[in-house]
């Protein structure tokens, strides 16, 4: 996979969820209630969490579940993507 150029990165609230979710370890069949990311990431609103959540899903970076609550986790995608922001954040390092 070719490295993001600065302009194609995630916006950062994005990278955030992301880097939460992998905290939280809800990988694939392992997910989270939304309300757990909510609290773990502190002051975001509702609606902003739940749109960003939403242009993720549709990314495919994760996966989202409305049958009991809203739970959602990472797909191997957004795992992809993930490692690919963190060879990236070591690149500018250099």
């Amino acid at each position: 996979m070719p490295t993001m150029a600065q302009n194609d990165r995630l916006p950062n609230i994005r990278e955030q969820i992301l880097l939460t979710l992998w905290k939280l370890k809800a990988i694939g069949k392992t997910a989270i209630k939304e309300e757990m990311l909510r609290a773990e990431m502190g002051a975001e609103t509702t609606e902003t969490l739940a749109s960003e959540i939403e242009q993720l899903h549709k990314q495919g970076f994760l996966d989202k579940n409305n049958s009991n609550g809203t739970t959602i986790s990472l797909t191997a995608l957004g795992i992809s993507i993930l490692r690919q922001m963190e060879e990236d954040h070591l690149q500018e390092l250099k």
